[in-house]
């Protein structure tokens, strides 16, 4: 508490947050004054003043706690999140990825815009990227009126319970590395709502084979791309070790799981061709669960990831639900 004083924020909490290592998860940061009278402590303005005046302590925060939620500011728009992630000092960085997004402001998005009632399961963005954002923005413009929330998991945690509970999983995966595939869609399923609705030639801007396969080695940590005649493509990632390590913080970066709906079928193999046995993939979708925190949006919340050692996923809902994002380099 007395850290939050010091800064100038008053500290909240948030239903079913965890402890890790003594740091709640996520950390809650709240106005100064509870008072609803006292507009002025929940100004955008005072949050701006306060972030500021805070960069360093609340970078600190973010790698203690991996998460951070700004709850109960009066931010009200996309250009006011705009304000808000850019007092924080951080570069910004173009959101990619094979699902439809609209661009708000010059560094704000609508986050996915597939139907609220699908599932997205947990991911590190553009973890198979050459690049990806090391902290993202989440803000809430309007909550669903049933589920639709943001669910953070610790991802260090996920590494560790992996090792307590299939150690010789972990250790051929480390050893032999981890092949994952994914399936870029064919035409017809362009925007037909479906989580992953863009085409390679969408993606890579081009519909010559050639080029797209050199885009791709030049902007995936992809080792090949396997055009199919019904205008699909299947992209394979690795073999790669799926654990990296980010500021002292161990990581499962890949991807593992599947992004949406059936999330066990995935095509996954080890380095050496056999398959990840199921069992290893059901044991890896309960440890996220068990350590998972549910965020329950309300209006205005803001909450910021350490994208490098924390994975999200969006909860099913139902509409209206209206997410923006940020990332930064």
């Amino acid at each position: 508490m007395a850290v939050a004083v010091a800064m100038g924020f008053g500290e909240g909490s948030v239903e079913g947050e965890k402890v890790f290592r003594g740091a709640v998860f996520p950390k809650t940061l709240v106005p100064a004054s509870p008072a609803a009278a006292e507009a002025d402590c929940r100004s955008l303005e005072r949050l701006v003043e306060t972030v500021e005046r805070e960069r360093a302590a609340i970078a600190e925060l973010l790698h203690l706690h991996g998460a951070v939620l700004f709850r109960g500011f009066d931010v009200r728009s996309a250009e006011e999140f705009d304000r808000a992630v850019r007092s924080f000092g951080w570069e910004a960085m173009e959101h990619l990825g094979a699902t439809t997004r609209i661009k708000m402001t010059d560094r704000v998005y609508t986050a996915n815009e597939a139907p609220v009632d699908k599932l997205i399961n947990f991911h590190h963005e553009m973890s198979v990227m050459k690049q990806s954002p090391s902290k993202i923005f989440f803000f809430c413009s309007e909550p669903a009126p049933e589920g639709g929330e943001t669910s953070i998991v610790q991802s260090n945690v996920v590494v560790e319970k992996m090792e307590e509970r299939l150690p010789e999983v972990v250790a051929k995966l480390k050893e032999e590395g981890l092949i994952y595939r994914n399936r870029m869609v064919k035409d017809s399923e362009v925007n037909s709502g479906t989580v992953m609705n863009k085409t390679w030639k969408w993606f890579f801007k081009t519909d010559d084979e050639a080029e797209a396969e050199k885009r791709a080695k030049e902007t995936l940590n992809c080792s090949s791309i396997t055009f199919n005649s019904d205008g699909s493509a299947d992209i394979a990632f690795g073999p790669a070790n799926p654990i990296r390590e980010f500021g002292g913080k161990r990581a499962w970066f890949m991807p593992f799981l599947g992004y949406t709906e059936d999330i066990y079928g995935v095509d996954n193999s080890f380095g050496d061709g056999s398959k990840v046995p199921r069992e290893a993939l059901v044991a890896y979708g309960e440890i996220l669960e068990e350590n998972c925190v549910d965020v329950k949006w309300q209006r205005g919340d803001i909450l910021l990831v350490d994208n490098h050692t924390v994975q999200h996923a969006r909860r099913p809902g139902k509409p209206p639900r209206v997410l923006l994002v940020s990332v930064c380099k």
